[in-house]
């Protein structure tokens, strides 16, 4: 019978790569993916990462922030376009009901 191991992430505490990977169920590459693109936030000792807990207990909230960000971006770049599709001579009799 397989037992899961129970890991829990400590704000105050700075893991490296690889302990940052078991926490996070994920290869060593993948973090250091998400630390170079700036997904998660981390320091680089030398030639090795650390990666502060707190910033994997917000690497969710930091990914819905993001998508927030992406999409208001779009909206505001869209304006004009969204405006001339939707407010047009042709389309103005559905603007009555």
């Amino acid at each position: 019978m397989n037992s899961k191991i129970s890991l829990s992430i400590e704000p105050n505490i700075y893991y490296t790569v690889e302990e940052t990977a078991q926490l996070l169920r994920v290869s060593q590459n993948t973090v250091v993916k998400l630390l170079r693109s700036g997904q998660t936030q981390g320091i680089k000792l030398g030639r090795q990462w650390r990666v502060l807990g707190a910033s994997l207990l917000n690497l969710s909230a930091a990914e819905n922030d993001t998508e927030k960000v992406i999409v208001s971006d779009w909206l505001m770049a869209s304006k004009n376009t969204l405006t001339e599709l939707w407010d047009n001579e042709e389309d103005s009799v559905y603007d009555q009901f």
